[in-house]
């Protein structure tokens, strides 16, 4: 596949907002796949929301994500900053 011409403008907002930047092609082609650009919006809101790890590596590469609809996820109770803020007072 050859690099777009024209990338939806909701693809290029996820991909600023998607905290880990790699396989950019992979991920394009997920949201091309599953038809994201309509409700990209509600992406983008999810990944901004989402509490990500301080470490890459236990960050999925967006085309994963999105072709595992993780937008629609629910946080679990407990997963959120305030718990994260404790656990490393307590360190």
């Amino acid at each position: 596949m050859s690099r777009p011409q024209d990338v939806p403008a909701g693809f290029e907002e996820f991909w600023t907002a998607y905290p880990r930047k790699v396989a950019k092609g992979s991920a394009f082609r997920a949201w091309i796949k599953q038809d994201c650009e309509p409700i990209a919006t509600e992406i983008v809101k999810a990944v901004k929301k989402s509490s990500w790890s301080e470490e890459a590596k236990y960050i999925p590469h967006a085309a994963t994500w999105l072709n595992a609809w993780r937008w629609m996820d629910q946080e679990e109770p407990g997963n959120n900053a305030d718990t994260a803020s404790l656990a490393d007072a307590l360190r």
